[in-house]
């Protein structure tokens, strides 16, 4: 049986810094609500009911730090950090605000507020082999490669292809190594895993969800919306109850 690092020994990095620029409104899209409780609150309880996560460091706009407040209740302290223009320089400070004694890093997005339960675990679990592993969903539709014109020029083989979400985790020297390797040769990753291949560590893939999407646009949140109506509707395809509330 797998051995999970204890709570105190796993911190959350959560990237919330962004603009949401294709989810344009009077706030920021991780402050948006969704039924009736903000993006961002969702995704802390998520990954505070997993019971997995001792500490969470909150990477923000600056100008949102020093009057955000996590939602009430929340079982796991939370310390907002100022964010980075790209993800990359949020994680690193959230990473500065770990506690020293935390050794793996889980990474999640701010916008991704449906995580199910188990998945921090799992991939905690996966992780335990090299050191490194992501949600990710293995690519089910035809693939196309487009030329110039936006015409179909190939067709790509699908079969080794995943789709990656977070969490992402990591042990924390591990993360700490591949992100100083990127920023000393001025490289920049759309994710954390991207970062680690480059420094030659090998991510496991654990298998993620399609509930587990990122809210990007408005029709990802007006999905979302659906799931949840279809939760307190009694659906069978729910997400999970978040702080003891759909």
């Amino acid at each position: 049986m797998t051995s999970i690092p204890p709570t105190e020994k796993v911190g959350a990095v959560v990237p919330a810094a962004g603009g949401g620029e294709r989810l344009p409104g009077p706030v920021a899209k991780q402050f948006r609500e969704l039924g009736g409780t903000p993006i961002l609150h969702r995704t802390l309880w998520c990954l505070a009911e997993e019971g997995r996560v001792g500490f969470i460091a909150l990477a923000l706009p600056a100008a949102e730090v020093a009057s955000f407040e996590p939602p009430a209740g929340l079982p796991v302290p939370v310390r907002p950090v100022a964010g980075g223009t790209e993800r990359q320089y949020s994680v690193v400070n959230g990473l500065s605000a770990l506690p020293p004694e935390v050794e793996w890093v889980i990474v999640h997005d701010g916008a991704r507020p449906l995580l199910p339960p188990g998945l921090v675990e799992a991939c905690l679990a996966g992780a335990q082999e090299t050191g490194a592993a992501i949600a990710a969903l293995p690519v089910s539709d035809t693939v196309k490669r487009a030329n110039e014109g936006e015409f179909a020029e190939a067709t790509v083989p699908r079969g080794d292809l995943w789709l990656a979400q977070t969490p992402q985790v990591a042990r924390r020297e591990l993360l700490e190594r591949a992100l100083a390797l990127a920023a000393a040769e001025g490289f920049e990753g759309t994710d954390e895993a991207v970062l680690l291949e480059a420094a030659g560590i090998r991510v496991k893939l654990v298998p993620g969800s399609k509930f587990n999407f990122k809210i990007t646009t408005p029709e990802d949140l007006a999905m979302a919306e659906a799931y949840l109506a279809r939760a307190q509707g009694g659906g069978t395809a729910a997400p999970p109850p978040v702080g003891g509330v759909l």
